[in-house]
């Protein structure tokens, strides 16, 4: 399977989806929330629209042939 990463041109960070990577709507999430995962917390994010993202789902998204 492939190794897919993230990537943010502005500070240069590559962000593995082996690692755990979750994509959060902030409206839904909210303030509270986004501060915990920005200190590293992940405890409720699905319940606040988080879905993880990962190199399975991503490599069905970007490489499926028909």
């Amino acid at each position: 399977m492939k190794d897919l990463f993230i990537y943010h041109q502005g500070t240069g960070t590559l962000i593995s989806l082996s690692d755990s990577v979750y994509l959060v709507d902030a409206d839904i999430a909210g303030e509270q929330v986004m501060d915990a995962m920005e200190n590293g917390e992940t405890v409720g994010v699905l319940e606040h629209g988080g879905y993880r993202l990962d190199n399975y789902n991503m490599t069905n998204l970007f490489f499926t042939t028909d």
